[in-house]
């Protein structure tokens, strides 16, 4: 482990919202945030690393996140979601992989980070304990490809390893783990701005014995979908449509909010998609990213510097779960290995 990123304390379970510790599980995501340094710091020099996961941003973006007048007595007033309230945002594009030069063709995970600014209150995690801000983090599929300590501690040494070790990979996800990963992986898509992203994983809304277990959930406004642009499509295409786009005109995302109902509705379990048909999605804020140009400004370096964490979070929307618990521990020990490697130092944007 290195010397310049000591431990995180480890999340306690709620077992009010369901959460249950597995067997060594700090132990094993300690292991994974060393599997991943070792990773980059070996794929990297000083002065460029990148993110693990998600290290290629197809845009950066101002934003706008309003939260509706009305809410509904159980979100009411819960963290950030205050009737009324507008908050200035910063929103980044990704692809999913740890490739930061992959052809934006190549099939993947695509993902939207959306950091609120001017967020008053102590946050969660403790090395950003005054930070003003609030991250949520989705990805355009409603699952994730496991939920146990150790096979992401597999996946992680597999990933990072050669050729033969990357065909193991199904056999150590089971089944519906490479079902869940292909799904995931297989995307292509014509625009960012255009997609309907998920949480994956649940969060806490509120404090108190009626705090509750919600995932969340963004999709556009506009239903339009522009065309896959051809066999050969530019390297940066969907930096390319996020341009174009904002050039013409503003975009909007509904932020939307899905409450947990029932047992069989798991925090621990990130791979089964909880039912819109039992438990639908509610409107709760607008997220407005205005018109503008994506590359007449240092948004993109700025991408790069900021460290995006769902601990970076006010205790209202604690993250829940198992996958979130390790988040804790090895995205943090990622932001701590990049500012040290680029000699950045650690801040959050007022």
């Amino acid at each position: 482990m290195s010397s310049s990123s000591q431990d995180v304390p480890y999340p306690a379970v709620d077992e009010h919202l369901g959460e249950r510790l597995q067997k060594d599980e700090a132990k094993i995501a300690t292991e994974t945030a060393d599997t991943v340094e070792a990773a980059i710091r070996n794929n990297y020099h000083a002065g460029d690393a990148r993110r693990d996961v998600h290290a290629k941003a197809t845009g950066v973006v101002k934003a706008v996140f309003r939260v509706h007048d009305n809410l509904p007595d159980d979100f009411a007033n819960k963290g950030v979601f205050i009737p009324g309230k507008v908050y200035q945002s910063l929103v980044r594009f990704s692809n999913a992989a740890g490739d930061p030069h992959q052809k934006d063709d190549h099939p993947d995970g695509r993902g939207f980070a959306i950091k609120l600014l001017d967020v008053p209150g102590p946050k969660i995690l403790e090395t950003d304990k005054d930070a003003k801000t609030q991250d949520f983090l989705m990805i355009n599929a409603p699952i994730f490809m496991t939920n146990d300590a150790k096979t992401y501690l597999e996946l992680m040494q597999k990933s990072n390893g050669g050729v033969l070790d990357k065909l193991t990979i199904p056999f150590i996800l089971g089944l519906k783990g490479t079902i869940n990963a292909a799904r995931i992986g297989s995307s292509k898509i014509s625009n960012p701005l255009q997609v309907q992203y998920y949480s994956v994983v649940p969060a806490q809304l509120g404090l108190g014995p009626d705090r509750q277990a919600v995932k969340y959930s963004l999709k556009p406004v506009d239903a339009k979908k522009d065309p896959f642009p051809g066999l050969h499509p530019e390297h940066d295409y969907l930096h390319a449509a996020i341009k174009r786009t904002l050039l013409a005109s503003a975009v909007e995302f509904r932020f939307m909010i899905q409450r947990k109902k029932g047992e069989h509705m798991d925090v621990e379990d990130s791979m089964v998609e909880w039912s819109q048909a039992e438990s639908p999605f509610v409107e709760v804020a607008t997220v407005t990213i205005p018109q503008q140009d994506i590359d007449a400004s240092d948004l993109e370096a700025l991408g790069e510097r900021l460290s995006f964490n769902p601990w970076h979070s006010l205790p209202d929307h604690k993250p829940l779960g198992a996958m979130n618990r390790f988040r804790k521990v090895v995205y943090e020990r990622i932001s701590r290995v990049r500012d040290a490697m680029n000699s950045v130092p650690r801040q959050e944007p007022s």
